[in-house]
């Protein structure tokens, strides 16, 4: 028996103390009562206006600590997201991460070419086909634009093709409420109906409040018909320390803290107990060339502590890694990628998104999905901490071993070495007699072998006959009423 003995089973981690994320929360409190933010809907306004805020000014919405805190007592601490059959898959509650990707970006690095193209629907079937296989990518998000396609009518060409080519859960970006009312019709016809949506969500919708302090109608009636159906909604957004919030970095997490505060009231008001998951990009401009650099070190450093806040609230968040400002597949992405990973797992964010996307968010590279899931692996095996008791000791085994012998005929050693963690995208070859570093294959080569094998060989579960017959009925008709006829643009 072991008294008050402490095992950590993860490493602990931690960028702010219990005093200065009490300071960032009424700082942001602050903000809502003083400074106000900017509502651009009716019906969010009079939700506001009935419990207690001042709308006098719809751009300066000033609302009092008392209605923020009641709403982040309402809002869902735990959710469960489930597979496209129902299936729990990951759970929201702050003590594991969940990667997935990606967005909708214009163009591809193509695995074949290993050039850059703009990014059509085979594309995006492809990189859901891809990322169903991957172990370490639990969840899909738009997957690239239909390149040819009416913004409005890709989104949910998109979505249609999550549904038939993988089962993991969906989080797609929607340009409008038309839209959302759309992709919940969609998502309806493989849950069997609203009820069994709202019971085991697959479907997640995303909003992001512009930057600073303001919400556009759009996002806020997106959010007002997730509250309705019970789907769960992202609120994230996406600062930038010296052109959209100030340069010092508490003032960054405070205004974001504000926007995303500001939003789930909102939906609290609309209604209490609907589950939404905060999150963001608080990160800085580069002065050089003006840009959002995905490969900022300060992008992880404010989203470990964005995650620490929203967790000061036991709300889930949604993070961001496995994106890189790189063009090519090399050095530089390896780098931008491990540094990420690393760090929204050990700050503990929830939904982890961006897998896959290049060059500030303008491409999608599948070679770089399969190198984050290798990645994610190797992280997963420091996360794993170690466990400690009388059969990992192996006391008397080493006692029976002694000095100068080994363990490789042990049977202890057969039951633990397969554990291990061995890579399938990097070289451990020894360079010995007749071999040159010329003469092996490099992790690049490696990676790409990997990448076209996945593409070539992997067939998703497919979804029932009859759904897939109701959902090109439903699909068609989004393009007649486009008056496109009903085909997918060809990528030469």
């Amino acid at each position: 028996m072991k008294a008050n003995y402490m095992q950590f089973n993860s490493p602990q981690f931690r960028i702010l103390s219990e005093k200065q994320i009490s300071e960032l929360h009424f700082a942001s409190l602050h903000i809502l009562e003083k400074t106000g933010v900017a509502i651009h809907s009716e019906k969010a306004l009079e939700l506001l206006d009935g419990a207690g805020a001042d709308v006098s000014d719809p751009k300066r919405v000033k609302i009092p600590s008392f209605v923020v805190e009641q709403a982040v007592r309402t809002a869902p601490k735990n959710i469960t997201l489930y597979t496209r059959d129902g299936k729990p898959c990951i759970f929201l509650n702050g003590t594991r991460t969940y990667f997935g990707g990606v967005v909708d970006n214009p163009d591809i690095l193509d695995p074949y070419t290993r050039k850059r193209r703009p990014h059509y629907i085979a594309d995006t079937v492809n990189n859901i086909r891809l990322i169903d296989y991957l172990p370490n990518i639990t969840w899909i998000m738009n997957s690239g634009l239909a390149h040819g396609l009416p913004p409005e009518l890709g989104e949910k060409v998109t979505q249609v093709q999550c549904l038939l080519n993988s089962a993991k859960p969906v989080v797609p970006s929607t340009l409008n409420a038309a839209g959302l009312k759309d992709l919940i019709e969609l998502v309806q016809i493989v849950a069997g109906g609203v009820s069994n949506l709202r019971a085991r969500p697959f479907f997640i919708n995303s909003v992001e409040p512009t930057t600073p302090l303001v919400h556009v109608r759009e996002a806020l009636e997106m959010s007002l018909i997730c509250a309705e159906f019970g789907i769960p909604n992202v609120v994230f957004n996406m600062l930038m320390a010296g052109a959209t919030s100030p340069a010092t970095f508490a003032a960054t997490l405070s205004v974001a803290n504000a926007e995303l505060l500001s939003h789930l009231t909102v939906i609290q008001l609309k209604k209490p107990g609907a589950p939404v998951i905060c999150g963001g990009e608080p990160n800085i401009m580069d002065m050089r060339t003006a840009i959002f650099t995905y490969g900022a070190p300060e992008l992880c450093l404010l989203s470990a502590c964005l995650t620490e806040l929203t967790h000061y609230y036991g709300l889930p968040m949604f993070g961001t890694a496995g994106a890189t400002d790189a063009k090519v597949i090399g050095a530089q992405a390896g780098i931008e990628i491990m540094h990420q990973v690393l760090t929204s797992a050990l700050s503990g964010a929830d939904l982890v998104h961006d897998v896959g996307v290049m060059d500030h968010c303008t491409m999608i590279s599948p070679e770089l999905i399969v190198m984050t899931d290798e990645i994610i692996g190797m992280v997963k095996v420091t996360m794993g901490g170690l466990e400690i008791n009388d059969e990992t000791l192996s006391l008397e085994l080493i006692d029976k071993i002694g000095p100068g012998g080994h363990f490789l005929n042990e049977e202890h050693t057969l039951k633990y070495f397969r554990k291990f963690w061995v890579p399938s995208i990097m070289d451990r070859t020894q360079l010995t007699a007749g071999l040159t570093a010329e003469s092996v294959e490099h992790c690049e080569d490696l990676l790409n072998k990997k990448t076209r094998k996945i593409l070539e060989s992997h067939t998703p579960p497919p979804l029932a006959e009859d759904l897939v017959k109701e959902i090109k009925v439903l699909e068609a008709s989004w393009f007649k009423a486009a008056g496109l006829k009903y085909q997918y643009p060809v990528k030469p």
